[in-house]
Parts: structure tokens; C-alpha cells; sequence
């Protein structure tokens, strides 16, 4: 079906001699704003207040950020309706994502760190090895500089403050830039000003792709790049010109295993939910369930009894959204023509779409479709779909699921549903990804103190929790001397040493009843040499 004029508009457009960013709201295609690229000099700007920034950041404790970001928690919480409206108005989604998405994911880092952060980044004391007696080991947890954040027009504000604020939290400064599809203009500016957050720590750049090769071009401390593959890909390219550390939040192609034991209605639900949220646009949706197959055509039926109860703006166009619509508005012209075309060719090719499938091409949305029958010839069955389309494929024995959940270049997140934990456990370990639920659905990414992050084209890295406090750290070893004098291993060397030195290896390392007596005298004989013969 065609899509409307408005729909096939791009996001950029000439404005004269230079390119015009032009934002629309999604639900109406009206334009809301544009914007222009920054030059060179917006860029140079930018970077350079980052930096003075980050001498004043660096000496602050990390209770003193802290309390800087307790002023934001603030702010989202006395502003929050005001915050989801804008959200709503670029992205289209439902006003209930956009709540749970976007304002309770910000609140939640904010509370997780405000509680824990302090002994995440505190000097850590390690062991130190025997041989090295009188010395301490220790770890610091050092600032990296000014980091790169660009985030993707799915989750706007969740994929810009979340990073943001553990970067902030760990010592650094943060150059910023939104997706161009949803740039939010001026949102998370008026955030910072409104809240009284330090303002010079973060800088907001706009534009496109080539903005984000320019910014780059600044040599920034680190980069996390939250989008498709094929743009990580990119992205690490130019980062390696610069030996520049990045972390890439990627795409995904989500499993989710269902055991003949698992809660069937509750499940259903819980693949329903996974895979339609955010209409789908979500790096982790559910986008392949993997089902018994002696339950395969009962839980078929259930997930499209189910996924037909939805409510989406397809069945009431102009109903306004008081938090009661579930599946919302597609954000991105180019993502619903991807959705349309998987599900066009997969049904060529012999699929069988049970609910949705088509839709009407004045409107920016796709309804929840629920498709069978698929091969892996299908692009719908290998390649990150990111719309409101659900597959669903048999399988026999445990091992079998584990092979296809495996079976894709992908792995971001899956789910596990089984009322035998063991089993459960068992495979979610045998998956290769970076993040399981078991007997939920995309609940490892609601939880603060977790690291999120994938394996394989889903990228690498992780941030949240105290992994994502260290990956904005320069983790710094540090051994301290307190005044040994005994150095074995330090010129000059000499058979006497070297044969002393070997036996104080097998008495450290060989195991046995009288390890530590061996090694206290033969450390005896090699300190009596040590002080002998002297450089």
C-alpha cells in the first residue's frame, strides 16, 4: 500500500545552500521544527567548553556529582508529564512507554547510583603476592575525559540521559548528539537549566551522520553509539584512525524460549508486551518465540487472541492517548516500508500472517502482526525486523532451542519460560547473549545495578550498574611500596639467585602442607644474596 507524500519526506532537506534538518511529529506528519547542521566552529565550541568543563568535574568527590544529579531526579519528577508529552509528540509512541521508557529508566540510574556509586568508584584494595611481600596493591577509578554520547530516535531521552549521567557520575564531561529523527530540541538543555544541574557538562550538538564524523574528528575520550549495526560498524571505523575506545549498543534478533511447562497465559502476555512495546522499535524486543512443540498451536492461538485485544491508533485515528493506548505510533517513515517489506516477502515465500500483516497507508503505524510458518531464507527470520511483527517457530527437545535462539548474527537479549528453574537456568546460559529474563520479559534492562550490552553484531560494552561506572573509568592499577627493600627479580642476576629463585617458585606455587615455611626460608637465603651482591 502506498504511503502518503508526507511519510516518504525525508529528514533532511535543502534549505538554500545548506542541508535543514526537518522534525515532524509522527502521528500528524505536521513539521514541528528544523534545524541546521552546526559548522565546524559549533563543533570546536563545543568540545572546548566540554573539556574546561571537565578540570572543574574531575576535582568534584563523587558525592558532590551525585547531589548534581539528584537534581535532575527532581526535575523529572515534577515535570514529568511535561516530559512524556514532548517525548510523545516526536516519537508517536504510547504515553504509557514513553512514562516506563523514558522517565522511569532516568529516575531509576539516578537512585541506583545515588546509593551505590560512591563504592563502586572507591579505591579498591587487591592481594598481593607473596613475593612481593611489603607492598600494597590497589585499583583506581579515574575520569576518562570528554565522552562522545550519540543516542537513537527510539528511545530519545532514556538513551541520552542514562549514559549520560554515568558518565557525569564517573568524572567526565559529555558532548551529546540526538538522532536527527528525534532530536528533541531543546529538551534536555531545559532539563539541565531548569534543574540547576551543572550546565557546562554537557554540550548538545545537532545534526546527521557527517555531524557525527565531525565529532569524532574531536578525538573525544570514549564513544558510546546507541544504534543499527551498520552505523556501529561505521562509527568503530573512524574511532580507530584515533585509537579512540568506543562501546556500541546494536541491534537484535530476540528469542524467546518456551518450555511445554511454562505459565501459557501469563507467557503470552509477557511475548505480547515484549515484542509490541514501543510499537516494536526496541532493540530487545521479543521478535522470535521458539515454542514447544506440543504446545506450539495452543500458544499460537493465544498470542493472537491476545495481541487482537491491543488497542492502536489503526482501530480510533485522532483518539488522543491518555496512557490507555498500547501500541503507539512507528517513529520513522524508512522503519515502517522495512517492517512492510519483511512481512510482504516472507508471505511470498509461503509464511502465514494470523493477525495484522497490512495496514493503511495515511498513517504512520503498523498494526501488531503475528506471523508463522517461516524459514531461514525469510529476511523476517534473520534480520532485526524492529516493528510490531512477531514470529513464531516449533521446536522438539531443549537442545534444539538452544541451537536456534543461537542461530542469528545477533545477541542483545533473550527470555526463558519454564516452571523448572534448573532447566531455565541451564539455558539461558547455553544462549549467547548479553542479557537473559527468565520467566519475564526484558527485565534485565529495568534494573540499575545490572550492566546491559550484547555479544556478537549486537555490539560490546557495557554501561549501568558498576560496570557502566567502570567503563567511563580509566581503571588504574596502582602497587604502593612501603619500604621493602627486597627486590629478587632486580639486576644483578646470578646463577646463586636464579637457582634460589626458582625453588622459591616451586615452594609459592607447589602446593603442600609446609608451602609457607619453604617459602619463608628459601626468601631467607635469596634476601642474604640479594643484600651481597648489589648493582
Amino acid at each position: 500500500m502506498a504511503e502518503s507524500a508526507a511519510l516518504n519526506t525525508p529528514a533532511f532537506q535543502q534549505a538554500g545552500t545548506a542541508q535543514e534538518i526537518v522534525v515532524r511529529d509522527p502521528r500528524s506528519s505536521q513539521v514541528l521544527y528544523s534545524l541546521q547542521e552546526p559548522s565546524d566552529e559549533d563543533i570546536r565550541r563545543a568540545f572546548d567548553g566540554a573539556r574546561r568543563a571537565f578540570q572543574s568535574i574531575r576535582a568534584m568527590t563523587v558525592r558532590e556529582r551525585l547531589n548534581e544529579t539528584l537534581k535532575l531526579k527532581r526535575y523529572f519528577l515534577d515535570h514529568k508529564e511535561k516530559i512524556v508529552d514532548r517525548v510523545v509528540q516526536e516519537t508517536g509512541k504510547a504515553r504509557t512507554d514513553a512514562l516506563v521508557s523514558e522517565v522511569f529508566t532516568v529516575l531509576d540510574i539516578i537512585d541506583y547510583y545515588d546509593k551505590h556509586a560512591e563504592r563502586h568508584l572507591a579505591d579498591e584494595n587487591v592481594p598481593t603476592p607473596i613475593i612481593f611481600l611489603g607492598k600494597k596493591s590497589k585499583i583506581y577509578y579515574s575520569p576518562l575525559g570528554t565522552v562522545l554520547i550519540i543516542s537513537p530516535w527510539n528511545y530519545p531521552l532514556n538513551l541520552a540521559m542514562v549514559p549520560m549521567i554515568t558518565a557525569f557520575v564517573a568524572g567526565n564531561s559529555v558532548v551529546y548528539k540526538p538522532s536527527e529523527w528525534t532530536p528533541l530540541k531543546g529538551l534536555v538543555e531545559e532539563i539541565i537549566e531548569g534543574s540547576g544541574f551543572m550546565r557546562e557538562a554537557v554540550h548538545v550538538v545537532y545534526g546527521g551522520k557527517d555531524t557525527g564524523r565531525r565529532l569524532i574528528d574531536q578525538h573525544p575520550a570514549k564513544i558510546l553509539f546507541t544504534g543499527s549495526t551498520r552505523a556501529g560498524k561505521q562509527i568503530m571505523e573512524q574511532a580507530a584512525k584515533y585509537l579512540i575506545p568506543v562501546e556500541l549498543e546494536l541491534g537484535g534478533k530476540d528469542p524467546m524460549v518456551v518450555f511445554e511447562d511454562a505459565d501459557l497465559d501469563r507467557t503470552a502476555v509477557g511475548a505480547v508486551w515484549g515484542a509490541m512495546t514501543n510499537c516494536g522499535q526496541t532493540c530487545t524486543s521479543v521478535e522470535r518465540v521458539l515454542v514447544q512443540e506440543r504446545i506450539y498451536p495452543q500458544f499460537v492461538d493465544k498470542l493472537k487472541q491476545k495481541i487482537e485485544r491491543l488497542s492502536h491508533p489503526a482501530q480510533n485515528p485522532g483518539k488522543p492517548d491518555a496512557g490507555d493506548l498500547d501500541v503507539g505510533f512507528m517513529t520513522a517513515p524508512f522503519q515502517i516500508t522495512k517492517v512492510e517489506d519483511q512481512v510482504k516477502e516472507a508471505v511470498n515465500k509461503g509464511a502465514k500472517v494470523h493477525t495484522g500483516g497490512s495496514r493503511d497507508g495515511a498513517l504512520s503505524t503498523y498494526p501488531p502482526t503475528l506471523v508463522t510458518d517461516v524459514d531461514a531464507s525469510m529476511k523476517i527470520s534473520t534480520d532485526e525486523t524492529f516493528g510490531p511483527v512477531l514470529i513464531v517457530q516449533p521446536f522438539r527437545t531443549e537442545q534444539e532451542a538452544i541451537t536456534m535462539a543461537n542461530d542469528t548474527p545477533y545477541g542483545l537479549s533473550a527470555s526463558v519460560w519454564s516452571r523448572d528453574i534448573d532447566r531455565a537456568t541451564r539455558v539461558a546460559r547455553a544462549i549467547d547473549t548479553g542479557n537473559v529474563s527468565i520467566n519475564n520479559v526484558l527485565a534485565t534492562q529495568g534494573n540499575s545495578a545490572l550492566p546491559f550490552g550484547g555479544t556478537k553484531e549486537s555490539g560490546f560494552g557495557r554501561y549501568k550498574g558498576p560496570h557502566g561506572l567502570h567503563s567511563f573509568s580509566n581503571i588504574k592499577s596502582i602497587m604502593i611500596d612501603t619500604g621493602s627493600k627486597f627486590e629478587p627479580h632486580w639486576y644483578p642476576y646470578s646463577r646463586e639467585k636464579y637457582v634460589l629463585f626458582s625453588k622459591l617458585l616451586d615452594a609459592v606455587y607447589g602446593g603442600g602442607p609446609f608451602w609457607l615455611l619453604k617459602t619463608l626460608l628459601v626468601g631467607m637465603k635469596l634476601e642474604s644474596v640479594v643484600k651481597k651482591n648489589k648493582l
